[in-house]
């Protein structure tokens, strides 16, 4: 694991704003250099936005630029405060991430789950689930084109309908609505998926098909 974890105070010495991290991010190594490097630069890019094996390298990038965000936000906070004459309103900032290796199928493929909440203001924060599939061969991604046939849509959008039916104990697509799936909005194969020993987990975050009260739904 490459982690970090630390409350960083917008004031010294006060508790609000801060930005905090808890950043816990798995980053592979050892003999096999082709799938390490192929993971590394992967997981690198999806949650640092930097193209790099180098993991801490490019988390500490990533901090760096979130600390800059927010110190930003509360400066303009401050000054449009200052402008219209009340109190400020700080904005704290919080990002966890948190990663985990699930086994895949058992013979050539692995998982990397990635779990990641961030709040940068507003009502709520986000929680997002992710899961990013490799060939233990070569550390290559699998996605929905070069791991299903060709027409794999009409074949996988009425298994998920149906699935999604089950999952929310509804009869028809209308009934969804009711608990809050967006039903007017045709169904579709969800990028997000984890390939298991003897299933596919497709998983929807909040807002993919659903708002974010009905949180995350995993077909």
């Amino acid at each position: 694991y490459v982690r970090f974890k630390e409350t960083i105070p917008y004031h010294r010495g006060e508790e609000h704003p801060s930005c905090t991290f808890d950043l816990n991010v798995l980053k592979a190594h050892g003999a096999d250099t082709v799938f390490a490097d192929a993971f590394n630069v992967d997981i690198s890019y999806f949650l640092f936005d930097r193209r790099t094996t180098d993991v801490r390298a490019a988390m500490i990038s990533f901090i760096d630029t979130i600390i800059n965000h927010f110190r930003d936000d509360n400066v303009e906070q401050i000054n449009y405060a200052r402008e219209e004459g009340f109190e400020p309103r700080a904005i704290d900032y919080e990002y966890i991430i948190n990663t985990e290796v699930h086994y895949g199928n058992h013979r050539d493929i692995i998982g990397h789950f990635i779990n990641m909440y961030q709040y940068t203001g507003g009502a709520h924060g986000g929680t997002f689930i992710t899961c990013r599939n490799y060939r233990l061969e070569d550390g290559s991604l699998i996605t929905l084109d070069n791991y299903f046939k060709p027409g794999y849509e009409k074949v996988l959008i009425p298994i998920l309908e149906k699935k999604l039916l089950e999952y929310a104990e509804c009869s028809s697509r209308e009934e969804l609505d009711e608990h809050g799936y967006f039903s007017s909005d045709p169904m579709f194969v969800s990028e997000n998926f984890e390939i298991r020993k003897d299933t596919i987990d497709f998983i929807y975050n909040q807002y993919d098909i659903a708002p974010y009260s009905t949180g995350i739904t995993t077909l």
